[in-house]
């Protein structure tokens, strides 16, 4: 059985005697691409930083590439890519030095993959980091986690600053480096068109809790809104991710009839996030 590449056991922390995660277990495998869904403030960076040994959980265990995430070696550090929500370093360089520094510390770096891109987004080798706007400086960001082709990547809101049509380009170029690579990637977002677009699985986080992961396939096929006359109606059969008085979200349904139910309506991903969220 393949070693997952990222993975999360029993995981609990708090700030401040606030439950940040709660009982979290999640896998990533070779070759997943799982978009990490929630709100601002739902513990996504919590849980994407603890993969990097950055804050450690005061239950559970995290392990990366086998590896406890706070006793990484140097080997599995350098197959792992990281973009953070806000970057950036390299303040008083040029684009050309930053990635020469850079790329000096990843031995397996693509220098031909780093000039597709670099082109491909308009990134001129002479241009000062100082003087790039926030969106070109997380295109450099993007450019630097993935250009050694890393096993696992790690992105917090990765493409939120950047224009629809770079984001595009570059979620399309997430997918394809974990065909190519056999890479794992765990990327946040509360853009649901992104995650639409590229993940292969889907990690819901409400409040710190991971309410639902599965195969974003599945996850269309089988979660619905369930209205009820009824407040008593019986939904034991399935996973209930959300009640109110009159209606539920439901994961499990397989196209069969609910009895006392008076509709059973599909949900967009944006529909399911604002239905938990809203």
């Amino acid at each position: 059985m393949t070693q997952p590449l990222l993975s999360y056991k029993n995981i609990y922390k708090q700030y401040n005697q606030r439950q940040i995660l709660s009982n979290i277990n999640l896998n990533v495998e070779p070759g997943m691409v799982i978009g990490l869904l929630g709100k601002n403030g739902a513990g996504k960076t919590t849980l994407l930083r603890s993969a990097l040994g950055l804050i450690k959980p005061e239950q559970g265990e995290i392990r990366v590439m086998g590896e406890l995430s706070h006793q990484l070696s140097t080997h599995n550090k350098e197959r792992i890519g990281y973009v953070a929500q806000q970057t950036f370093g390299y303040e008083g360089f040029k684009i050309a030095d930053a990635l020469s520094l850079h790329r000096s510390f990843y031995p397996n770096w693509d220098i031909q993959l780093e000039k597709k891109w670099l082109k491909r987004f308009e990134l001129n080798d002479n241009n000062a980091i100082n003087d790039l706007s926030i969106g070109q400086r997380q295109t450099l960001a993007l450019i630097m986690a993935m250009a050694y082709r890393p096993k696992l990547l790690i992105l917090d809101e990765p493409v939120a600053s950047l224009d629809p049509i770079a984001r595009r380009e570059f979620m399309s170029d997430i997918f394809d480096l974990a065909l190519e690579s056999e890479s794992g990637i765990l990327f946040s977002s509360h853009i649901t068109s992104d995650i639409e677009r590229v993940a292969s699985h889907i990690a819901l986080i409400k409040q710190g809790e991971l309410l639902l992961f599965d195969e974003l396939d599945m996850i269309r096929d089988t979660v619905r809104k369930v209205i009820f006359k009824e407040p008593a109606i019986d939904l034991s059969a399935y996973k209930v991710l959300s009640r109110q008085l009159n209606s539920a979200i439901i994961y499990g349904h397989m196209g069969e009839i609910i009895p006392s139910s008076l509709a059973v309506n599909t949900l967009s991903l944006e529909q399911l996030f604002v239905e938990l969220h809203g």
